[in-house]
């Protein structure tokens, strides 16, 4: 498997934590570059030489953290995967409180496009990556699942099956919004405000609650 390639072990299997403040400085220095590299540049700017250059630290460094550039990427992918579930439980947490079930839709929609909308540019991304790296997709998918029947489980439970469709549902809307961008299947931009009243009308009318959109 190349350096170009996402490998199918989890990083943590690569990952040589460090031990010493100054290595852990150095190491966050490395990740913070990396992850403004992809995010700025895309993943074919992603290199070791480039990382290192902007991180102000040595080759050496780096490699006694990680084996190569596909070590790096996923320690990179997994420190922000981190980061999303932080911001999405904390919004999630938040929704849960709302009682009325219909106000519940709106706060649990609204918690999923404010999560995607805060981490768009590192999933387009990430997403435009999964189209053709087989390991990143499928990791992706396991993922996004768990997050989705996360989602279902606040919603309410009738009727049948409603739940996991809107889950589901608004999930797909973020993915293709993040990795198209505002003008996907519009002739003008759509603003976050507007793509999430969207969604959360397509939410309400799977519930039956169509009349409530407004």
């Amino acid at each position: 498997m190349s350096d170009r390639s996402a490998s199918s072990l989890s990083s943590s299997q690569r990952i040589r934590p460090p031990l010493q403040q100054r290595s852990q400085a150095a190491w966050n220095r490395i990740l913070d570059a990396g992850t403004h590299i992809l995010i700025e540049q895309g993943r074919d700017a992603l290199t070791i030489q480039a990382t290192c250059r902007r991180a102000r630290v040595s080759p050496t460094a780096l490699y006694a953290r990680v084996d190569g550039l596909s070590g790096l990427f996923w320690a990179i992918y997994d420190r922000w995967i981190g980061q999303v579930v932080t911001t999405y439980e904390r919004l999630l947490q938040a929704a849960a409180q709302t009682e009325d079930p219909i106000d519940r839709v709106r706060a649990v929609v609204r918690a999923m496009c404010e999560n995607i909308e805060r981490h768009e540019r590192f999933l387009h991304q990430i997403i435009n990556l999964a189209v053709t790296d087989e390991a990143l997709r499928e990791r992706g998918s396991r993922e996004s699942l768990v997050y989705v029947e996360r989602v279902a489980a606040l919603l309410p439970q009738r009727p049948a099956g409603a739940a996991t469709d809107v889950a589901r549902m608004v999930h797909r809307e973020c993915v293709f919004r993040a990795l198209y961008g505002d003008h996907w299947l519009s002739r003008r931009p759509e603003s976050w405000a507007a793509f999430t009243r969207r969604v959360t009308i397509m939410a309400l009318g799977r519930f039956g609650w169509l009349q409530f959109g407004d």
